[in-house]
């Protein structure tokens, strides 16, 4: 009887012990001893930018020396996807997730309180309601007065700058609403055209191109799916189509000074390191915004409008060609 009494004892000890080091294990997250760590990295959408921002948090860690599983995910600009993605990672138990643009990130903020979130190539994480103690990032909101301040020592006659964007795009939506509040300061008057449809933008842009100055060209998911069909019919009209970032300028845009995404990714994935390497929390460490970068230049572009530059913007402006 002693003998039976004494085995049960020894198996509650041992459950009791199993239990304790669960809840310890879950309590620690991403584990303070770990040496390997499992990121799951979901993309609304594969375009240039958003991939080069995926590229530079990838590389963070490269720099940091850090052993890193990336489990990547593209939801193809389904919101559907984007939450079953950011479900499937919490199932999963990775120890982060990084989230690039608006939907995905909060699709990743809804679905857990307690796996840390990092996001990059969102405008406004406030107004997209993603801030929570497990979350932080990096935004692409620019200074678009600057921009255009940059655009009228191109072309100081410039009075129409018409500006093509998703409506359904939170993103963009602030960012026309920063260029609308910008370009009044400056005596610019913004034309606009909202679509919803890739299938929109050839006819929405040759419409802009006749009524508008100069087109500028925010950073919108759909928008650079297509930018070639923008910048084709504003080169052919001999009109400045300024790009918000420099894969714009890579599909035809003339010049921009905008922010780099692949920098910027890797600003998120030096956040990400010091929360999975440091412990940091993401309450600790407050959402950012990148500096805007240098002006890049198109040359095939520049030569087709036929426009001389300032000389004060052609010294130190980088060029691609």
């Amino acid at each position: 009887m002693k003998k039976i009494f004494l085995l049960v004892g020894i198996a509650i000890m041992l459950v009791l012990s199993c239990g304790n080091e669960g809840k310890n294990s879950s309590e620690a997250g991403g584990g303070k001893s770990k040496d390997s760590f499992k990121i799951g990295i979901t993309q609304i959408v594969a375009q240039p930018a958003l991939d080069s921002a995926r590229e530079g948090f990838k590389d963070a860690f490269k720099e940091a020396g850090l052993k890193v599983v990336f489990d990547e995910k593209n939801a193809n600009g389904e919101i559907a996807t984007a939450n079953m993605i950011a479900n499937n990672f919490v199932t999963e138990k990775v120890d982060m997730i990084y989230a690039i643009a608006t939907s995905t990130a909060q699709a990743a903020a809804q679905s857990t309180d307690k796996i840390p979130v990092v996001f990059s190539a969102i405008t406004d994480p406030e107004a997209a309601g993603i801030l929570k103690k497990n979350v932080t990032g990096i935004s692409d909101r620019v200074n678009v007065k600057q921009q255009l301040e940059l655009l009228l020592k191109l072309d100081s006659k410039i009075k129409k700058v018409g500006v093509i964007y998703n409506s359904s795009e939170q993103n963009s939506k602030v960012q026309v609403d920063d260029l609308k509040k910008a370009a009044s300061e400056l005596e610019i008057t913004i034309v606009e055209k909202s679509v919803t449809q890739v299938s929109e933008i050839p006819q929405g842009s040759e419409t802009l191109v006749k009524e508008s100055d100069a087109l500028y060209l925010p950073t919108d998911n759909l928008v650079a799916s297509v930018v070639n069909l923008i910048t084709e019919k504003a080169i052919k009209a001999k009109k400045i189509a300024f790009g918000a970032e420099s894969a714009h300028v890579k599909g035809g845009a003339l010049i921009t000074q905008g922010i780099d995404y692949y920098e910027m990714g890797k600003e998120a994935g030096k956040i990400a390191v010091d929360i999975l390497k440091n412990g940091k929390s993401p309450s600790e460490i407050t959402f950012k915004k990148m500096d805007l970068n240098d002006i890049v230049i198109n040359n095939k572009t520049l030569a087709a409008i036929g426009i001389s530059l300032p000389e004060d913007i052609k010294s130190k402006a980088k060029t691609i060609d």
